[in-house]
């Protein structure tokens, strides 16, 4: 198991090597295994992307962001929400018939109603590729048009997970209640962690996935 100060190192090269991320004004403490990004960036992608970096490093267990996003060239609210309505409309995973857009001082609210968790997911991404934006409240209400019964949503979730070689789920446990998925116990890495939400996400009849495995990295 690396030492914090192995980690910090880890994730120092890391976000200074990866040309996505300008690293220039972040910090970084390790606690426990756990990574703290402190300081500020030119785009919300790149505070996106800095938390995915810092999580596949080994030893991670838990990323907290608090990035602040502040951006090169400052653009209109108006012209941030045209934009984002237009990249939802261009979007093919996303019905943005019942999506609502505001923005103020460059952070998006998105509100309405999708189909699936994984349109849900889609139409925030489509937020925060948009130049200007520093933040992304995402208030989309998950509406199946199909409902499914939990017991086979749960099914479903559980085959998905066995199918995937990213995922070892043998400490994985699975609850669906009112089509929502709770998923709970340890996995070995933060990676497997995200993964297992993503795969969730995608699940038909799902309205929302709440992950609360916790990282038990190998010793």
């Amino acid at each position: 198991m690396p030492s914090d100060q192995e980690i910090l190192s880890d994730v120092q090269d890391a976000l200074t090597w990866d040309v996505r991320v300008d690293a220039t004004n972040i910090d970084v403490d390790v606690t426990n295994g756990i990574v703290t990004l402190n300081g500020t960036v030119d785009t919300y992608t790149q505070k996106l992307d800095a938390s995915q970096i810092a999580s596949r490093i080994r030893g991670v267990v838990d990323v907290k962001n608090n990035l602040v996003v502040r951006p090169t060239i400052m653009r209109s609210d108006i012209d941030i929400q045209n934009d984002i309505n237009a990249a939802l409309r261009r979007d093919v995973l996303v019905d943005e018939t019942n999506i609502i857009v505001n923005v103020s001082n460059g952070i998006v609210v998105l509100s309405g109603s999708v189909a699936t968790m994984a349109e849900k997911n889609a139409a925030e991404s489509d937020a925060w590729l948009t130049p200007g934006v520093t933040d992304v409240i995402n208030n989309i209400v998950v509406t199946p048009a199909v409902a499914r019964m939990d017991q086979d949503i749960e099914e479903d979730v559980r085959a998905s997970l066995a199918r995937d070689t990213r995922i070892d789920m043998t400490n994985i446990d699975i609850e669906v209640v009112d089509a929502v998925v709770y998923l709970r116990g340890a996995v070995s890495d933060y990676t497997q962690k995200w993964i297992a939400s993503d795969i969730a996400w995608w699940t038909p009849g799902v309205r929302d996935v709440i992950n609360e495995l916790t990282v038990k990295a190998a010793a």
